[in-house]
């Protein structure tokens, strides 16, 4: 089981995520830890992307964030991204050091070779990073700053 806090990216990290990535309408996008649901929706809303699909292990998130624009399944990524990452063109995470490890070998595992794939604050280390952005976003604790990393495999 893969346990990490509920931290929601702020809409200005989550939009420039896909931005950084160029998702766009041919692609499927997999947010693996999807929360409250706000990066699958902007990507299907904002992104025009062909399909958006969250896994979210906390059940009263999975269940507050599904609608009828974007996917989202219950569950432990462990056990169901595997055939989600060979289906996905786009694969976005904001997890923690060890839980990118563990999702960093399935992404390798699957075979895809035309993954894009974005991290918010927690960096991978054997994907090809293409970009690193910086953006700043007013929260709770006043403006913060937050990194993107950008990678394809």
């Amino acid at each position: 089981m893969l346990l990490v806090p509920f931290i929601p990216s702020p809409y200005e990290v989550a939009e420039e995520m896909l931005r950084c990535v160029e998702a766009g309408e041919d692609d499927i996008v997999v947010d693996l830890g999807s929360g409250d649901g706000r990066l699958i929706s902007l990507a299907k809303e904002k992104f025009h992307v062909s399909e958006a699909i969250g896994v979210e292990i906390e059940r009263k998130l999975c269940h507050e964030s599904k609608n009828d624009k974007v996917e989202v399944i219950c569950g432990d990524i462990i056990y169901i991204a595997d055939f989600l990452l060979r289906r996905a063109t786009v694969v976005t995470v904001y997890l923690s050091s060890r839980a990118n490890e563990i999702v960093e070998r399935m992404i390798l595992d699957s075979g895809n070779k035309r993954l894009k794939i974005v991290s918010h604050d927690f960096e991978f280390k054997k994907l090809k990073l293409i970009n690193t952005r910086i953006v700043k976003a007013k929260g709770l604790l006043g403006t913060t700053s937050h990194t993107i990393f950008c990678y394809t495999i």
